[in-house]
């Protein structure tokens, strides 16, 4: 089972957006077994995949309260796409770590992860951080082979990434597999600002994937409706690039798939 934690530290980039749709995507394209953690006590994501209602959720797990993650895990109506819910408790996680046993709570999804592969329960793993290093998203990230990390072409989302990759290298102690997938642009439009942006990201030194996700208001629209933007115009441009960007992940990291 192949895992990727979507993180960056600030809000409003497109770290949902992306986990949802890159989710639902390798479900229904490439016909993979996809476990989406909502790991953000916003539960966006949560909201999107799932009818309302209240869910154990991530909070049970890192708290130790569940022992199994079948007790936690929701099917949605997408096949082959099921969803560990956020909890609204998982803003009050990072008081208790810090009083508490914080190496557990950081080892607990790395924990779930190694049962779900001992299970063969899914394919591939895609965790929404929020946005910060509590623990929640460190616990996220040390579960996983890999960091996506989204960003916009404004200043302090473009010069803040090298603070974010160091961050991450800084786990490493920990999770020695772990590296930095890329850097996903978002809401790309044709500006010289915008390309001047890229540009640096690219000269960065850190990983730049190729696929830009450009912006539409259907992606407004997709969050006001709480549906994937794939659902709601599956041919608008970001939903496009959103399925481009799977297939070169795909092909980055050699997982097979039915075509």
């Amino acid at each position: 089972m192949r895992t990727f934690a979507i993180v960056n530290r600030k809000g409003g980039v497109g770290k949902t957006t992306t986990a949802v749709n890159l989710a639902y995507v390798l479900a229904t394209g490439a016909h993979l077994r996809v476990l989406l953690v909502d790991a953000d006590g916003q539960a966006n994501a949560t909201q999107i995949m799932l009818p309302a209602g209240e869910y154990a959720g991530l909070g049970a797990l890192l708290r130790g309260m569940a022992i199994c993650y079948d007790e936690l895990v929701e099917h949605t109506d997408v096949s082959g796409l099921d969803v560990l819910p956020a909890s609204a408790d998982l803003w009050s996680l990072d008081l208790e770590a810090a009083a508490g046993d914080r190496g557990r709570s950081f080892r607990t999804v790395l924990d779930m992860r190694e049962d779900l592969e001992e299970d063969d329960a899914y394919d591939v793993m895609i965790i929404d951080c929020p946005p910060n290093l509590g623990a929640a998203c460190v616990a996220s990230i040390l579960a996983s082979d890999c960091v996506i990390i989204p960003v916009l072409s404004d200043a302090c989302s473009a010069t803040g990434v090298a603070d974010i990759v160091s961050q991450i290298e800084s786990l490493r102690a920990m999770r020695p597999d772990l590296r930095v997938g890329g850097v996903l642009v978002n809401q790309w439009h044709r500006a010289d600002i915008v390309e001047d942006a890229v540009a640096y990201l690219r000269e960065s030194g850190a990983p730049v994937y190729d696929t830009v996700i450009r912006r539409t208001d259907k992606v407004v629209e997709s969050s006001w409706s709480q549906v994937p933007v794939q659902v709601l115009s599956p041919f608008c441009s970001a939903a496009r690039d959103y399925r481009a960007f799977a297939a070169e992940l795909l092909a980055k990291e050699g997982i097979q798939y039915e075509r």
